[in-house]
């Protein structure tokens, strides 16, 4: 909020082409580009795969005596020309349901497809399977290449138009360029990571898309068609940019509990007990015991004293702590053939970790979607923050044992350096957008975000009059006999 009202946003806002969009319609541009990006990279990563000896030996079905197999010419043209025949299946589905039911039901549940096409092509053995996973993706691309072109048609600006749409085909480029180098990169390495790990990298676009739903609002157009008027009003209103304070809310709501779990919980927990038994040095089950204990002591020392001190105190005083430790484990990790002594300061820092991440990050989470959302959003807003909590989870937890293990990045202790800077980042973005909320009637929270208050002034804000937010309350009460002040909360 107080960044919008700063000269260099002003200045920004004010540049050729840049002036045609609000934060909105950007986001919605930005979420596009990515599932454009992720199109170029279905395209191109088999046509270039199928070249790598390690896939033809996998799939092949014609083998010499010395051992080496290739795919025969039956299979390899159906492994390239049956995919176009699920994509013209995915361009009748996708104007099925995208005049039916919307074109953002058709975002969601494509990129849903392109991820399970993706998990099939990674985990093939036959080449029946590479085959299916092919198809599968393929569906996601016919659906792509019928709803992106139309949809960015139908919201971004009439200036801008021509260009953001023919985007799609500057961004399939871009993406078949990327995943190219990926594969030569990868295609010297000896065995299935030859042509799984590019595999693996298409996984990050339809995720970050399908983190990032919430960008994107259904299309008017099909609303008005549909007899929705009201809703297509709301969908307006919100491309440009006319709830500039529900979107803040939202953003910071699902925010900080993205960074709740990308900050190394999933390394704590989930994988704790496993890493503190390589490193040998303790019992690796009466070390997570003291994990759990030190993470019950975070987060009681948060419960009793939160409503004292207040948010952003907890999120200044342990979050960075919390980072530092994470960062003692990477960098004590950079040693080669580090001494027991170096793995006791390793595991020590972990008790610590879990009293610091449960005093903060976790807590704070659960917290802020709670008493932030304005009235009318709450149940979205939640639903919007927990959504983005579970994906966090999932990515952090299936990535880390690629992250640590011997044979695929092999980072081991030093994967604290990443969740690490996440929490240093963490600490910087809540300078500026986590608010302090000690002692605030949720009423008083809605005046604060109306007026525009910057997080870092939020500490110090008085609520202008307790009049004023009787009167508010009085104005969006049902039962205006009901007494206002059984709603006031601590003024």
């Amino acid at each position: 909020m107080g960044f919008r009202n700063t000269s260099v946003w002003k200045s920004l806002s004010n540049l050729p082409f840049v002036r045609n969009f609000t934060l909105p319609v950007g986001g919605f541009c930005f979420v596009v580009a990515l599932n454009v990006l992720s199109n170029g990279f279905d395209v191109a990563i088999y046509n270039t795969i199928q070249a790598m000896d390690a896939f033809q030996h996998t799939f092949g079905d014609v083998c010499v005596p010395n051992g080496v197999c290739h795919i025969s010419t039956t299979n390899l043209s159906l492994l390239n020309s049956i995919p176009y025949i699920a994509y013209a299946a995915a361009l009748f589905m996708a104007s099925f349901i995208g005049e039916r039911f919307g074109r953002r039901i058709v975002y969601i549940l494509m990129n849903i497809i392109c991820l399970c096409g993706i998990a099939v092509s990674y985990t093939a053995k036959s080449y029946g399977q590479i085959l299916a996973g092919r198809c599968i993706v393929n569906i996601y691309t016919g659906m792509e290449g019928w709803l992106i072109p139309m949809f960015t048609a139908e919201l971004v600006p009439p200036p801008v138009r021509g260009a953001m749409v023919t985007m799609y085909v500057f961004g399939r480029l871009i993406g078949s360029l990327i995943i190219g180098i990926v594969a030569y990169a990868t295609a010297s390495i000896s065995g299935n990571d030859s042509w799984k790990i590019p595999v693996a990298v298409l996984f990050s676009a339809p995720s970050l898309a399908l983190l990032l739903t919430w960008l994107i609002p259904e299309s008017p157009r099909w609303l008005i068609r549909m007899g929705r008027e009201d809703k297509a009003i709301a969908s307006l209103k919100y491309l440009n940019d006319g709830y500039p304070g529900y979107n803040r809310r939202t953003s910071v709501a699902m925010i900080s509990n993205f960074f709740a779990l990308a900050s190394g919980q999933a390394f704590a927990n989930t994988y704790g007990t496993i890493f503190i038994k390589s490193l040998n040095v303790y019992n690796p089950y009466v070390f997570t015991i003291i994990i759990k204990v030190g993470g019950i002591a975070g987060a009681l020392t948060f419960l009793l004293l939160v409503d004292h001190v207040g948010r952003r105190v907890f999120y200044f005083t342990l979050a960075p702590l919390a980072a530092v430790c994470m960062m003692v484990v990477g960098g004590i990790g950079t040693v080669p053939n580090p001494s027991n002594s170096a793995k006791l300061v390793i595991a020590s820092m972990f008790p610590c970790y879990g009293f610091f991440l449960l005093g903060s990050f976790v807590p704070l989470g659960t917290l802020i979607p709670a008493e932030i959302p304005s009235p009318r959003l709450r149940d979205k807003t939640a639903m919007a923050a927990f959504t983005v909590q579970n994906l966090t989870n999932f990515v952090t937890t299936f990535t880390l044992p690629y992250l640590m293990n011997p044979g695929y990045a092999n980072l081991g202790a030093k994967v604290g350096f990443i969740y690490g800077s996440f929490a240093f980042v963490a600490c910087i973005w809540a300078f500026f957008y986590y608010p302090e909320l000690k002692g605030r009637s949720l009423e008083e929270i809605d005046l604060m975000f109306e007026e525009r208050i910057p997080a870092r002034h939020t500490s110090s804000w008085k609520a202008p009059c307790q009049d004023i937010v009787a009167e508010k309350l009085h104005n969006n009460d049902p039962n205006p006999k009901r007494q206002t002040a059984e709603y006031i909360e601590g003024l």
